[in-house]
């Protein structure tokens, strides 16, 4: 779960441009196989109820985007097998911890041994054997990169490329407030309602919002 205290500490990272550490502040808050079930995570933390949404600004207007209309077409993870000089080299979908198309690269194995491949496996695989894989990379790479960020009509798209700037985007549309008001909303609960901190580090963005709705609606009612 991304917690309240979560979303002030990634909208503080996100507002002071750290990108590298949002990303690893992810990585490790939601760990995931590939950039596929990365995707499906960061959705279904942003859309817990059938009501939510991400609104943007556009020509002055506001653009609704609903959960179906969010990563669209994104594909099924999945994974296969290749034999290449000899080794049996498992690609997939590549990964959001090192955002390179090599990273689609998953396992190698010659006869008995086996290199389920990490991060920092990456630089220790020769680069013609990168190269003989780059058929098969492109292929998901493809598929990835006939997704949509979002796609409310043919007029109202985002298309979606594999990026860092792009997966930084999605972390914002998902996850990012403004970092002044959640300070101010937690100082509130915390003064007044008697909430400690350690509180917020188990308790969603959204259910958070929906104690501030209370509050809002019994401040009102006793003015």
């Amino acid at each position: 779960m991304i917690s309240y205290n979560d979303v002030i500490h990634i909208s503080k990272l996100y507002e002071d441009k750290r990108y590298d550490k949002l990303l690893q502040v992810f990585n490790k808050k939601l760990p995931s196989k590939d950039i596929i079930d990365f995707l499906k995570k960061c959705i279904d933390e942003k859309f817990t109820e059938d009501s939510d949404c991400i609104k943007l600004q556009y020509k002055k207007k506001e653009l609704i985007v609903y959960k179906d209309d969010f990563l669209k077409h994104l594909p099924p993870t999945g994974q296969t097998i290749h034999c290449i000089d000899k080794y049996h080299i498992t690609i997939g979908y590549p990964s959001t911890s090192l955002i390179l198309p090599a990273s689609c690269i998953k396992k190698i194995q010659h006869e008995n041994i086996v290199l389920d491949i990490n991060t920092s496996d990456y630089s220790n695989i020769p680069l013609s054997l990168v190269k003989k894989c780059t058929p098969y990379i492109d292929k998901y790479m493809n598929k990835l990169n006939s997704t949509y960020v979002y796609y409310v009509n043919n007029k109202h798209n985002s298309r979606f490329t594999y990026s860092k700037e792009i997966i930084i985007h999605i972390i914002y549309l998902c996850f990012v407030q403004n970092y002044t008001i959640l300070l101010e909303q937690q100082l509130l609960l915390m003064k007044q309602f008697n909430f400690a901190y350690q509180d917020f580090n188990h308790t969603s963005y959204n259910s958070i919002r929906d104690y501030l709705k209370i509050v809002k609606k019994t401040i009102n009612q006793n003015e």
